[in-house]
């Protein structure tokens, strides 16, 4: 009797401690995206977000601290207050904030540090309970310590005459919302030039006061907005597939600046093509407020067709053609970036697997390119066990990034062969994902690994879903399209499988 009552006993605590165990494992403490990396946070126990301490030593932060809290929280904003920095040397882009019963204590060496804090808190602090409207906000118990892996975390916005610009400016605010510090906007026929004003779509939303206003708004966010202007390939500034052509499907006179098949590339022997593509890059910089980068595109180009430009050597022409760009740049203080696909010979069985553009010719130029040229090295396709490319460009001497696209294992592969080969940094590409679960895995996989190569990141998206909506509100967005991570109710796209 005794043994019998004894294995009841036993059983019904074994059961309660597993229940409280399931009970547990359903409540998820609050995370942060990009993934810090130290990070505890309560589930469960709130404090009022009332107060707020910054130990910084850049006095800018306290003005952008109150002007940003008061946005985004409005009559219910916390005091904010700021103290000199003191405790251990930390980087410029590193942060860390305690939250206990004296409020929120940040510290940051400089006004980088507080924003990526702001960021991150602004991500767990949520209305108070208990009430119909906000009245008050409440923010978790924990501490949080962060720092990125990457110097350069970028991410590549295309401007579609598809896209609107409140698409754009979203993508710009959910950049810096997830701690990348580089946009790179790429016109698709979409800039609206002073110098060339046929080279475009009619009626281009490129606007120099819309650039400003963009430039402005990155500055503010703590993100640099860089110019892309394609050089060589994609000259038609549109997809090769649709047949396109932005300049010469409505002005034909203009052809000779063109190679005669599919007018894909431009001509490299014409003079008058270095004169326009020069005027054109002057221009971006100048409305671009002179960044320290230029991406000169340069992928899926075609072999010449135009008798000139087989005259010589196709690689010396191009390597002359892009040494006289990169002069232009080098001149005003500015870095070229191009894509790598064509440096890569197709049929070469070291780039087996790779998407290698090139020609034995087009490869040669990567000997001989200025190395000052960062490298944008594009691989869209499921992890490989060695990134080869990754290895071959540094032996040149180029600084090199690594570009995936919306493949989740392929990010986080290509993440960390970039902290092992010790290149220059990630650069996310979202092409033609401007909405959908695409579009979510893109910008949550890649903002973590750039931070935190030891993250595992998230596949459930919901909160992903919520930090689109707060990005929204920033933007004032009040249309029905404009709201959600698709457009449309019923989705045009498939769902996103992250095993894809």
């Amino acid at each position: 009797m005794k043994r019998t009552l004894k294995s009841v006993l036993l059983a019904i605590i074994a059961l309660y401690f597993a229940n409280i165990a399931t009970a547990q494992s359903v409540i998820d403490a609050p995370s942060i995206t990009p993934i810090p990396v130290q990070c505890k946070l309560s589930a469960t126990n709130y404090v009022p977000f009332t107060a707020v301490t910054i130990s910084t030593n850049d006095a800018s932060a306290l003005k952008w601290a109150k002007t940003h809290l008061s946005k985004w929280y409005g009559k219910y904003a916390p005091e904010v207050t700021i103290v000199p920095y003191s405790g251990e040397k930390m980087a410029d882009d590193a942060y860390s904030f305690v939250v206990n019963d004296n409020g929120i204590q940040i510290k940051a060496v400089n006004i980088v540090g507080v924003r990526y804090a702001l960021f991150s808190l602004r991500q767990i602090v949520i209305p108070g309970r208990g009430t119909q409207k906000v009245e008050s906000y409440i923010v978790p118990r924990g501490e949080v310590c962060d720092y990125p892996t990457m110097k350069f975390r970028g991410i590549h916005i295309c401007w579609f005459p598809e896209n609107q610009e409140w698409e754009i400016e979203r993508m710009i605010r959910m950049a810096a919302y997830y701690k990348f510090n580089y946009v790179i906007l790429e016109q698709w026929g979409t800039y609206q030039s002073r110098v060339v004003p046929w080279l475009n779509w009619p009626n281009p939303p490129m606007t120099k006061k819309a650039i400003k206003r963009f430039v402005a708004l990155s500055k503010e966010l703590g993100v640099t907005l860089i110019p892309q202007l394609n050089i060589f390939g994609h000259a038609s500034f549109s997809r090769n597939v649709s047949g396109k052509h932005a300049t010469i499907d409505i002005r034909p006179e203009y052809r000779p600046l063109f190679e005669p098949v599919a007018g894909w590339n431009w001509c490299l022997s014409n003079p008058e093509t270095r004169k326009l593509i020069n005027a054109m890059i002057v221009e971006l910089l100048e409305d671009f407020d002179n960044p320290p980068f230029f991406h000169i595109g340069c992928d899926e180009a075609l072999k010449p067709s135009c008798p000139e430009c087989c005259k010589q050597p196709y690689s010396e022409l191009l390597v002359d053609y892009i040494g006289s760009v990169h002069k232009i740049l080098a001149e005003r203080g500015v870095r070229a970036m191009m894509w790598q696909d064509m440096l890569l010979e197709k049929g070469d069985p070291r780039w087996h697997g790779y998407k290698a553009n090139g020609t034995a010719e087009t490869a040669k130029a990567a000997e001989t390119l200025p190395k000052d040229i960062v490298i944008c090295d594009w691989f869209y396709k499921k992890p490989r066990q060695n990134y080869e490319s990754y290895t071959y460009f540094k032996s040149l001497g180029y600084d090199h990034l690594a570009c995936p696209w919306d493949n989740r294992d392929g990010i986080i592969a290509q993440a960390k062969a970039v902290e092992k080969a010790g290149t220059f940094g990630v650069l996310a590409t979202i092409w033609n994902h401007y909405s959908g679960h695409n579009l979510a895995n893109i910008y949550v996989t890649t903002s973590s690994m750039a931070w935190n190569t030891n993250a595992t990141p998230p596949t459930e998206l919901n909160k992903f879903k919520t930090h689109f909506r707060e990005v929204g509100w920033d933007s004032n967005l009040k249309k029905y399209r404009q709201f959600g991570i698709f457009h449309t109710q019923v989705p045009p796209t498939t769902y996103y499988n992250p095993a894809k």
